[in-house]
């Protein structure tokens, strides 16, 4: 029972994540107020501020789509690989194998200045327009697929 734990969690973060969209989105539909907002308009609009810049053209949408795709990457790769890394290797104290201070503190340092920078536009940008929240979720999934499949490739040699 104990191995398949992560399996019961996964499932019960699914479920809560069917529901709560379910609510959220039967909420939204029964209000017309709600579907007319800011929020849940697509594309570049006279209302999509970041950073207090007007998104109002194909070609800045453009730009704020690939930060958001970009960033996303980012994203995954410092939670998967560098968090991964320090857990594994720093923090563990049963590894005693030896790593470079220079790197430790400079891996670890790029990680948190990297998490509040992220979090920073994350901000900014998400509550913006739900488009964005879309285009976040593709391009974590993308990454997380990639990452995902390197690691199992790996695990098989």
């Amino acid at each position: 029972m104990l191995n398949h734990f992560e399996t019961i969690v996964g499932l019960c973060i699914g479920t809560w994540i069917s529901v709560t969209i379910g609510f959220i989105s039967w909420t939204i539909s029964s209000s017309e107020e709600l579907i007319n907002t800011h929020i849940f308009a697509l594309g570049p609009n006279q209302d999509l501020f970041i950073l207090g810049i007007c998104i109002d053209t194909f070609p800045k949408y453009g730009i704020v789509a690939s930060f958001c795709f970009i960033n996303s990457g980012m994203r995954v790769m410092n939670g998967n690989v560098l968090h991964s890394w320090m857990i594994n290797e720093i923090q563990d104290t049963k590894n005693k194998l030896p790593i470079p201070i220079v790197k430790a503190y400079g891996l670890s340092f790029v990680s948190v200045i990297y998490n509040w920078f992220d979090f920073f536009m994350y901000m900014n940008i998400l509550m913006s327009q739900i488009d964005m929240l879309f285009i976040e979720i593709g391009a974590d999934l993308i990454m997380t697929s990639f990452l995902t499949t390197h690691y199992l490739r790996v695990k098989s040699l």
